[in-house]
Parts: C-alpha cells; sequence; structure tokens
C-alpha cells in the first residue's frame, strides 16, 4: 500500500488512552526501522485542497507534494510553509506570498503555533523520526493493526522531551505519536480519523492534532486538518 503524505495513518476516536506496548516481543533495532520507513516515505505528486480547522477559526488551504517537498498555502492568510525532509531532518521555511523570498524557520521560531492552530513548524516535519537517541519499546496493536513501539529523545532544542511512535509493521506507516514534557507527561498527540484512496494510492482524509492536558490524557484544545479534494501534479 502507498501513501500520498506522510507516512501517517490511524483509524481513531479522540484521545486515546496510552497504549501500553509488550517489550518481551521483537521489534527491528531502531536504526533499520528507521531507514525502512525513510525509503517507504516518498511523496507522491499531489496537490490537494482543504482546511486547517482550529477551535475559532477556518483556514483553507492547499498542500503540494512531491517528492521529499510539502507546500502548504493558506488561502486567506499571508502565509506559506516549505518543507523539506533530508535523512538528518527536515528544511521548514516560509514566505508571505508566492513572490515573496523563502526564509528559514529555525531555532526557537520552529517551536512557534501556526497561526492559532495546535501545530507547531517542528511538527511539519517528523524529525522524530530520524532523531540518533532511540530505543525499541516494543510490540503493540493500534486499531488491530500490528506496529512496533519505539522512543526518541531529540538532540535539538525542541517542545517535546520525547516522543513515542506506534510503527505499522504492515505498511511501514506511523499510527500514532505522542509527546511529552519532562516530567514523563503527554502533552500533544496526532492521530488520523480518516484516510481516502486517489488512484493507487492513499492519503489523509481527516488528522486530528490534540494539545493534552498533562497528567489527564484529556485534550484542552484540538487542530483537525481536513483534505476535501485530491488530483495528481501538485506543480512543484
Amino acid at each position: 500500500m502507498r501513501f500520498l503524505l506522510l507516512p501517517v495513518l490511524l483509524l481513531a476516536a479522540p484521545v486515546l488512552a496510552t497504549a501500553d506496548p509488550d517489550p518481551n516481543k521483537p521489534v527491528p533495532v531502531p536504526s533499520v526501522m528507521q531507514q525502512m520507513v525513510w525509503e517507504n516515505s516518498n511523496l507522491s505528486d499531489f496537490r490537494l485542497e482543504g482546511i486547517v480547522r482550529t477551535e475559532k477559526n477556518l483556514h483553507p488551504i492547499i498542500l503540494k507534494t512531491r517528492g521529499r517537498e510539502m507546500i502548504y498555502e493558506f488561502l486567506k492568510k499571508p502565509l506559506q510553509i516549505r518543507v523539506v525532509m533530508t535523512e538528518s531532518g527536515s528544511v521548514i521555511q516560509r514566505r508571505t506570498s508566492a513572490k515573496a523570498e523563502w526564509t528559514m524557520v529555525s531555532g526557537k521560531a520552529r517551536l512557534e503555533k501556526i497561526l492559532d492552530s495546535d501545530v507547531a513548524y517542528e511538527d511539519l516535519g517528523l524529525d522524530f523520526l530520524r532523531w540518533y537517541q532511540v530505543r525499541a519499546i516494543g510490540a503493540d496493536s493500534i486499531k488491530t493493526l500490528p506496529a512496533w513501539t519505539y522512543e526518541a529523545i531529540p538532540p535539538v532544542q525542541s517542545n517535546y522531551a520525547k516522543a513515542r511512535y506506534w510503527v505499522s509493521s504492515e505498511y511501514l506507516a506511523v499510527l500514532r505519536v505522542d509527546a511529552f514534557n519532562a516530567e514523563g507527561k503527554v502533552i500533544k498527540r496526532v492521530e488520523v480519523n480518516g484516510v481516502m484512496k486517489v488512484g493507487k494510492v492513499y492519503t489523509i482524509k481527516e488528522m486530528q492534532i490534540s494539545t493534552v492536558i498533562p497528567g489527564r490524557d484529556l485534550s484542552a484544545s484540538r487542530t483537525y486538518i481536513e483534505i476535501r479534494k485530491a488530483e495528481p501534479g501538485s506543480g512543484l
């Protein structure tokens, strides 16, 4: 199965309780898993239309993807975001219009939230998949899909002290991500509520990003990314 967007697939209800991986079941060593997921994350050439839905606003967007590149265009805001994934991490840039120059988003700017959403710039590149300080936790199951579970610690400044993520052993797609604070409490969760098929590939139909109340496993706020139309040919 090929996935059009980032390697994320999860058919989930709103914020779930923390899963409990079995440490006695074997999983691939992190370096092998990381290489397999990287090879599987090449993006198809597509143009997608949808919205980013926050607590107070609807932001229409166009998302263009090809290879290791994504461009998010906010149609009613002077903002475009470009993400280029590399094996050592992501390069993130932004600009105010198609005619403006791209500027780097680095350092503390990567930790900022995008508009009024629960999504930070650093979230877009899925860098946790390429952090080198990573350990295998065990095997698990997410919505009946068998998965390998890992924890990774960021090598650079981040909003998160660590990330725990579940990788489908069948599709090599990330099924779920929990991000933790320094006290070991979940503060953000990423999950997908639906997918749709476009030609021979699958893309996200609705993704949910939740800011979680530490220690309570309840969401303080949620942002939804909804894709309503997809067609081949991004123009990138």
